[in-house]
């Protein structure tokens, strides 16, 4: 058995993805909570993103409460990423991170 290049164009990208069962939910998670990111259906100019939270727990009750956390996390990524324009009041993900 041969190991794959990954200079390799042909090569596929390797699955960095260790939990399927959360990407199967995603988008229909996301779809629901992301008008909570959204400053438009904001309140007195803040985003609702604490609401996902409850969204999803009611939802989808067999995630755990650290699963809920990591779906809104990669939501508010890709809601940021989506719409550059319109998300300058959430804070940015290396904002979050801890700092080495």
């Amino acid at each position: 058995m041969s190991m794959a290049d990954p200079n390799d164009p042909q090569t596929p990208p390797r699955e960095r993805r260790r939990r399927p069962e959360l990407r199967e939910v995603f988008d229909h998670a996301y779809a629901m909570i992301e008008p909570f990111f959204d400053p438009a259906s904001g309140w007195g100019g803040r985003s609702l993103e604490h609401l996902a939270f409850r969204v999803l727990r009611e939802n989808f009750p067999a995630l755990s409460a650290e699963d809920v956390h990591v779906v809104i996390a990669a939501a508010h990524r890709v809601f940021i990423e989506a719409n550059p324009g319109r998300s300058e009041h959430l804070r940015r993900p290396e904002e979050l991170r801890p700092k080495a």
